[in-house]
């Protein structure tokens, strides 16, 4: 018998992910714009999934993470984001979610922390697409980035 050399996916990682692209859909469907989940797995010691996103404003965010508390609240369990001026992080343990108000993302670019990790880009319907580390370019042509005095923004404006 020949064994493989190939690695075994993990059922908890499959579901991680799965969860991860789960609350994208959640922002998704608060109108949050160029939603994220990069696959950190093995890249990062804090997380195996990224979800970034943009809200216009702070009552945007914060219907967002209502949205994301709903979905996951169970009793005797409430989430505690972490709030700066203008970007928001959540931790979920295995994902982090990270909102930022516009022209703030592009300023830490935390995507380029992680050049090999693969990208689930999910467009304003909910429709997902895998991008690949060597596609990584694309998102930034597709997702119409302009440039402003506060720094790069990801989305048209």
């Amino acid at each position: 018998m020949r064994l493989s050399n190939e690695r075994k996916i993990d059922i908890r990682e499959a579901e991680v992910l799965e969860k991860a692209r789960k609350l994208a859909k959640v922002l998704v469907d608060k109108k949050i714009r160029d939603v994220w989940v990069i696959d950190v797995r093995g890249a990062c010691s804090y997380a195996d999934c990224l979800i970034l996103g943009d809200a216009e404003n702070e009552r945007h965010m914060q219907a967002a993470l209502e949205a994301l508390d709903e979905e996951l609240s169970r009793p005797g369990f409430g989430l505690s984001p972490e709030r700066g001026s203008r970007w928001t992080l959540l931790d979920l343990g295995e994902i982090v979610v990270d909102l930022f108000l516009p022209g703030v993302r592009g300023i830490y670019r935390l995507e380029d922390l992680y050049a090999d990790a693969t990208i689930f880009a999910f467009d304003e319907t909910g429709k997902e697409r895998r991008v690949l580390p060597v596609e990584r370019l694309t998102l930034y042509a597709s997702s119409g980035e302009t440039t402003n005095s506060a720094g790069r923004e990801f989305h048209s404006p």
